[in-house]
């Protein structure tokens, strides 16, 4: 019986010490966390009479290697407005000091205020992070300018000659048409002392094609322990088309502009992607009048004329790619402008885009470790597998009938 008892003990311990050998070791990842997000927002995109023009533009982008890559312009192409920046490799910042430039004159037919730009990127603690800003105060548009600029050298030593003659007729006209005469100049912007000064002064004003006012845009891509979030922002502004022509100090169009804001995050803990956008809205008035623009519904004003334009508001749209990456893009508003005169005037105001996209690490048990390797009595021959069972037989029968003449 006390053989029995130790077999069966040795038997437990066994299973005991196998159960522990097939335990998994720790798990490790056979892939790494990968992740990435971008964002992109333009304030104005511009085309007037075949000169195209980007206007408070800025782009950022993160991702896991870890790298943060940022760029601004407030007027792309021209390298006093641009900045830029870039971090690659772990705890790298950089963040060069604002790009600006003041006053610049565009192919003598745009004149811009104020246009600045100012990028970061950080991968410091492993959290890839990239900023940009852009922005551009104001922007006249006016073509007749360009021709009296160009028209100086001669007109400037005519309008005193000019004056005068003009002066002697409107001495004539005093008499019969009274105290009409300067209410009636003044209507035309003429002034009667100055009459021909006066009226190069009010054709100039009078033909501004189109003043704009501007707002900001940003874009940044941040990483946090829990998620990867890009956003694109731009708050646009206000334009006056043809603001010389105010009837009741109002321009003949009149577009006030909201924001757009695009979103694309990666949840770090579970590994989906998601995109939100939030387009701008506007308010459009005509001589002073509000005019309503539904949603995705465009107003096309003084159709078959010159002054034809078209005013579109919020568009908007997301997509998700087969391999789980989002996107989302957001435009504020569209306008075509004077489309009658030579294409006229195309903006799009408060334009962003984002995405973002990556893959949970993937996680594998390690295999267990062989079973140490047990002490062995010498033996002949090549290894037999029928040879272990054979002995544990023939054990099992000499204990058997020990077993059974320790009975009788």
């Amino acid at each position: 019986m006390k053989i029995v008892r130790r077999l069966g003990a040795a038997s437990l311990a066994a299973v005991l010490v196998g159960g522990f050998l097939v335990m998994p070791g720790p798990a490790s990842a056979d892939t790494p966390e990968v992740f990435a997000g971008s964002a992109t927002a333009r304030a104005l995109n511009l085309s007037v009479l075949g000169i195209k023009l980007t206007i408070g533009s800025s782009n950022a982008m993160a991702n896991s290697t870890p790298m943060a890559k940022a760029n601004g312009a407030g007027v792309l192409l021209i390298p006093g407005t641009a900045s830029s920046a870039e971090a690659n490799g772990p705890n790298v910042s950089q963040s060069p000091p604002k790009a600006c430039a003041i006053n610049l004159p565009i192919e003598g037919i745009l004149t811009l205020s104020a246009a600045c730009s100012e990028s970061s990127a950080s991968t410091t603690n492993n959290a890839p992070t990239a900023n940009s800003v852009a922005s551009v105060a104001a922007i006249d548009v006016g073509v007749i300018g360009l021709v009296t600029d160009l028209l100086k050298p001669i007109t400037d030593p005519l309008v005193p000659v000019a004056d005068q003659l003009v002066g002697q007729v409107t001495g004539l006209l005093q008499p019969v048409l009274g105290s009409s005469l300067e209410p009636l100049l003044g209507g035309l912007g003429i002034e009667a002392d100055d009459p021909v000064s006066s009226l190069l002064e009010a054709l100039d004003d009078a033909t501004r094609l189109a003043q704009i006012r501007l707002g900001n845009s940003a874009s940044n891509v941040t990483t946090t322990a829990q998620k990867v979030s890009a956003v694109g922002s731009a708050q646009a502004g206000q334009v006056d088309v043809l603001p010389g022509l105010a009837v009741g100090d109002a321009p003949l169009i009149s577009i006030v502009i909201g924001s757009a804001k695009a979103v694309a995050e990666f949840d770090r803990g579970t590994g989906t992607s998601t995109p939100s956008f939030d387009p701008a809205l506007l308010t459009l008035r005509v001589l002073g009048l509000t005019v309503p623009v539904a949603f995705g519904s465009p107003v096309t004003l003084f159709p078959g004329t010159v002054l034809e334009s078209t005013i579109s508001l919020g568009a908007g749209r997301s997509a998700t790619n087969p391999d789980g990456t989002v996107a989302a893009v957001a435009d504020g508003v569209k306008l075509e402008l004077l489309k009658g005169l030579n294409g006229g005037i195309v903006l799009e105001l408060a334009h962003a885009e984002a995405a973002a996209g990556g893959k949970r690490p993937t996680v594998t048990p390690k295999p267990p470790p062989p079973p140490p390797p047990g002490r062995e009595l010498a033996r002949t021959g090549g290894p037999d597998p029928l040879l272990p069972i054979g002995g544990a037989l023939l054990l099992l029968a000499v204990v058997v009938r020990r077993v059974a003449r320790a009975r009788r």
